[in-house]
């Protein structure tokens, strides 16, 4: 779903009218529910409560607002539709990761995540066709096929993501309320790249097939980084690959501040594998490891709505204004100089993970191999 709604939603926006402020937020209202509803969800299911249903009831709401897109004027009305077609991805990721995460070894969800990443090279380049064939004006019946796919997928998940036992109450640690903080802000760094690197690349004269293809180009490069994931776990630990990729991030965000270039694009774009998969391995783990037995759904929907829904909200937000006013140029190196803040502050936060943990060494996890 992702695949065919990153490269082609602020295109689509821009065609039908809409003004660089209002694609951005647009973009965040996409991912709004994330933030205001999937924790609430994912708090009541750790206490036990669940309903028949649940994963595909929310996504049949995603499916006919997708529908609805295209029939829709106005930048409040598409807003509006979109916000509900990010209330059934939203809320059936955590839940479902969350379940996921309880049964794998230790080291084993880079290898599973990166099928993830398989779909959105297969979703982008399938719509990149299908959008070539029939226009960007396409967009909605496309989007709304890949959330039908989606709900078939889930309908196996439907028992299986339940809670398999009444859960103990527990609370979230302080230090894992940082580190969510610095992830949320990490997100916020990716607003001009989710809500302007299409419109960005196609002022600079990039045709739309090879848009697609620099955002599947990142995927692959975040596929071989999950591939990889286990073998990094054990080599670094999970705080110093969260580190090493914080790092880069500011690296990336200058390479897209430059003059658009074949070699900074394809650079900015291979850095995908740190900024985006290697954050999400080490963080998403990390979180999943600090907290009790019983906030693990709560923490894991806290995980995904506040930095893939305050922070790409906040971050797609702010790039409307910047992007309007600076331009590419602008809004990137702003992402750059967060991210350089961010890994100084990721500093000290390491530390205390690591008191946290008793001064052990981060080589994994053990809560996965025994709830496997």
């Amino acid at each position: 779903m992702l695949g065919v709604t990153l490269p082609l939603l602020g295109p689509y926006l821009e065609d039908r009218g809409v003004a660089a402020l209002g694609v951005g937020l647009i973009t965040a209202l996409f991912s709004l529910p994330k933030l205001v509803y999937a924790p609430v969800l994912g708090a009541r299911v750790d206490r036990g409560l669940w309903f028949r249903g649940v994963l595909t009831l929310h996504l049949a709401v995603s499916i006919v607002a997708a529908a609805a897109v295209g029939r829709l004027d106005g930048a409040w009305a598409l807003g509006v539709a979109l916000f509900l077609v990010g209330l059934g991805h939203g809320t059936v990721l955590p839940l479902v990761e969350a379940t996921v995460l309880e049964r794998l070894p230790a080291g084993g969800y880079g290898p599973l995540r990166l099928w993830g990443s398989l779909g959105f090279v297969a979703a982008a380049a399938a719509a990149a066709a299908l959008v070539a064939q029939g226009g960007i004006e396409g967009f909605p019946l496309v989007l709304a096929a890949s959330l039908v796919l989606l709900a078939l997928t889930c309908l196996p998940f439907e028992r299986s993501a339940h809670p398999p036992h009444q859960p103990s109450r527990g609370g979230i640690p302080v230090t894992v309320w940082w580190l969510l903080a610095l992830l949320t802000f990490h997100q916020v760094a990716h607003g001009p790249y989710y809500a302007f690197f299409s419109i960005h690349l196609r002022a600079a004269g990039y045709s739309g097939p090879v848009i697609s293809g620099l955002w599947s180009l990142a995927v692959v490069a975040e596929l071989v980084a999950f591939m990889s994931g286990g073998l990094l776990e054990r080599r670094l630990g999970r705080r110093r690959l969260l580190g090493l990729a914080l790092l880069v991030s500011p690296l990336r965000w200058l390479l897209l501040a430059l003059p658009p270039s074949w070699a900074s694009l394809v650079a900015a774009q291979l850095a995908h594998a740190a900024t985006f998969a290697l954050v999400h391995l080490a963080g998403i783990q990390l979180v999943q490891a600090g907290v009790p037995a019983g906030a693990v759904r709560r923490a894991q929907a806290l995980y995904s709505g506040l930095t893939f829904g305050l922070g790409v909200v906040a971050g797609s937000a702010l790039a409307g204004p910047l992007y309007g006013k600076l331009g590419g140029a602008g809004a990137f190196g702003a992402a750059a100089l967060l991210s350089c803040v961010l890994f100084v502050a990721w500093l000290p936060l390491a530390r205390r993970l690591a008191r946290q943990r008793g001064g052990e060494p981060d080589r994994g996890d053990g809560r996965g191999a025994s709830a496997g």
